[in-house]
């Protein structure tokens, strides 16, 4: 029902409440100024009356209390925990007595504001009252401050609280009266039209969509951007029937519907939406320089990819194509279909701003599953240079000197069998003639000398524990010795349990386990040098040693305890083959854990096994050794700083901020 501003003619009964109302505000009106304490008593009393009196008791109590106080001072009275008396009738539908009070005090109470901000007119379009907000904006006209536009403490204007609250009339009333707090954020970012969407009340969204709204006016978030980020196709569709340019809107980060859609994988909207009168924002690139095919690729969305691929072929900001940023951020499934496609596939050697090819980014960021894919097509061309000179190889061999990483030897063995050296740096940069170019084993590796003393002081301890153990096990063996008072001398002293098998594997594994263990032990205390080349050959070789001795000594473990209660056939074998399975779990997980010293002899041809790209692909998954990108904002192609004939050592990590050393540990 439409709420007029005006108000009817005052009948007999308004007239006689406003006379009595005048009377008795002229009673006292030469009285003192009256204590804080008792004015405040009083307006707290008024308001209580308010909240459960109609109009007639609420000007008989202000009769009473007219020999009593200032009854200006006491309706004008802002000290009240929830504003003023304005702000209690308007709050709980006292219509009839916030139609009295409006013309009994000042201006300024009209646009007071509570602690949290709140005019009354906040208050009304909260509570749902249309009748009262009338009333209220009737008295306002004229004023300095502009009811309408005041905002509380969440930036929100009176619209935004009724389209919050989901009161219809109240906001139809506010739109006819002033349209343009339709287009300001809250401190949430969001308009009323985004709060509308929030709300999902269609008949709200059908009337704000029904305007006439200048989208390039619109604050804060686009409203289609949260209907997309809440899979609500239904108002994802008014928008864009109503109103296809604010289909169009971008964030403030440039991104528009499609780039939302594919951060969200929602593939239906493009289904609904990607059209010919919608193709140009699925070229459009937001801040970052990227297009919606490279925030699928991002995500490795390869339906996505399909989609956009007839309609979005260009490149990125950086001149980086959808192979590079699936290769960069190590997306499998996508680089093995771009590889496949007939189209996408000629941009495998193709370089970005900065030289790079796919090959050199997944290099860059460690993403061993995407080199896999690259170096096993015969296609890719390894021996390619950057604008730093450097091969793809080359930033691999950069990233493990130093610090170790497992995601980054991965990376370097699996590019090691490119045999990738940069050969033509020799040509380019005539100093590095005279340098040590280290490529094989522990030369290829310089980690810090701390570093290394730590690694080989963990192992050494774990050598002594299980050194300790397996000893005493040797002499605490299951079943315990025959006695001295055993009939036969010559089984005094001798193990009770020898003749089973079971004992026999256990005392078999238990001295492997030991003298395995003595053996790491005694290479790690050898390791104990200045010499970082020696440390770090002693510590690559306990490896072996030290796994051989956990695995027999769990096996030692599971054939100690099966012989010691074989007496219950279905515990014994519960044990046996549970302790079994764990077993293998556990050599499992080593083995992947090793995965670069595996592929150190396995990946030698330009060929490689599917059955490895799966180990290496398990391995890199096991051990959550992905690499993540939280900002692609630091450009990869850095190298206006970089001059061609610096040092050889360290190459990468001062050629770029955007390196995998940097980025995603």
């Amino acid at each position: 029902m439409d709420i007029e501003l005006s108000i009817e003619e005052e009948d007999v009964g308004w007239s006689s409440r406003r006379e009595r109302m005048h009377n008795a505000l002229a009673a006292r009106r030469t009285a003192v100024q009256q204590d804080p304490a008792e004015v405040y008593a009083i307006a707290r009393k008024l308001r209580e009356v308010i909240n459960g009196a109609d109009v007639d008791e609420f000007i008989s109590q202000i009769e009473k209390l007219a020999d009593q106080a200032r009854l200006s001072t006491i309706l004008n009275f802002q000290g009240l925990s929830r504003g003023s008396l304005l702000h209690t009738a308007a709050g709980v539908g006292k219509v009839d007595i916030l139609r009295l009070l409006v013309d009994y005090v000042h201006d300024h109470l009209i646009t007071a504001q509570d602690d949290w901000g709140n005019t009354p007119l906040h208050i009304a379009a909260k509570a749902g009252d249309s009748k009262a907000a009338a009333i209220l904006i009737r008295r306002a006209r004229g004023l300095p401050d502009l009811i309408l536009r005041m905002k509380n403490k969440h930036e929100n204007t009176a619209l935004h609280e009724a389209v919050l609250n989901c009161h219809f009339n109240v906001v139809r009333l506010l739109l006819r009266e002033d349209l343009e707090p339709v287009y300001w954020k809250n401190i949430d970012q969001k308009s009323p039209l985004c709060l509308a969407l929030d709300t999902s009340d269609s008949k709200m969204l059908e009337l704000l969509l029904s305007l006439s709204l200048e989208p390039s006016r619109i604050q804060g978030l686009p409203p289609v951007h949260g209907a997309i980020r809440s899979s609500n196709y239904e108002l994802v569709a008014m928008i864009f029937k109503k109103n296809t340019k604010l289909f169009a809107m971008t964030d403030s980060d440039g991104g528009n519907a499609f780039h939302i859609a594919a951060v969200s994988n929602e593939a239906q909207v493009f289904e609904l939406y990607l059209g010919p009168e919608t193709e140009y924002l699925a070229r459009e690139r937001d801040m970052n320089g990227d297009l919606p095919i490279h925030i699928a690729s991002k995500k490795g969305n390869v339906e996505l990819i399909k989609k956009l691929e007839p309609v979005s072929k260009l490149l990125n900001g950086r001149g980086q194509s959808v192979l590079h940023i699936a290769a960069k951020y190590g997306r499998t499934s996508a680089v093995r279909y771009i590889l496949r496609h007939p189209e996408l596939a000629l941009l495998k050697n193709e370089r970005d701003h900065a030289g790079n090819t796919p090959l050199h980014l997944a290099a860059m960021y460690s993403q061993s599953g995407a080199l896999i894919l690259l170096a096993r097509d015969e296609r890719i061309q390894p021996f390619l240079l950057n604008h730093q000179r450097l091969t793809a190889y080359d930033i691999a061999l950069d990233g493990v000197r130093g610090k170790h990483a497992y995601r980054k030897e991965l990376a370097f063995e699996v590019l090691k069998t490119t045999l990738a050296k940069s050969r033509d740096i020799i040509q380019q940069r005539p100093e590095a003639r005279n340098k040590d170019f280290p490529l094989e084993g522990v030369d290829a590796l310089k980690p810090s000398m701390d570093d290394t003393n730590d690694r080989i002081n963990i192992r050494l301890l774990v050598a002594a524990l299980v050194v300790t153990v397996t000893f005493a096990a040797g002499f605490t063996v299951p079943g315990g010795f025959n006695g001295s008072d055993t009939a036969s001398k010559d089984e005094r002293g001798m193990a009770t349990m020898l003749d089973k098998r079971m004992f026999q594997a256990f005392v078999l594994c238990n001295t492997i386990a030991m003298i395995s263990a003595m053996t790491a032990a005694v290479d790690l205390v050898l390791a104990q040098h200045n010499d970082p080349r020696m440390a770090l050959t002693a510590y690559v070789h306990s490896v072996p040693p030290l796994i051989v001795a956990l695995l027999a000594m769990s096996a030692a473990f599971i054939t100690g305890v099966t012989l010691t209660i074989g007496k219950l056939p279905w515990l014994a074998n519960t044990i046996f083959y549970l302790g079994l399975i764990f077993l293998l779990i556990f050599s499992t997980c080593k083995l992947l854990e090793y995965g670069p010293f595996i592929l150190t002899y396995l990946l030698r041809t330009r060929s490689l096994s599917l059955m490895i790209y799966w180990l290496v692909l398990a391995s890199i998954y096991w051990w959550n050794i992905e690499t993540f990108l939280y900002d692609d904002r630091e450009e990869d192609w850095t190298t206006s700083q970089i001059s061609v004939d610096r040092p050889l050592d360290g190459a990468v990590n001062r050629i770029t901020n955007d390196s995998g050393t940097t980025r995603g540990q």
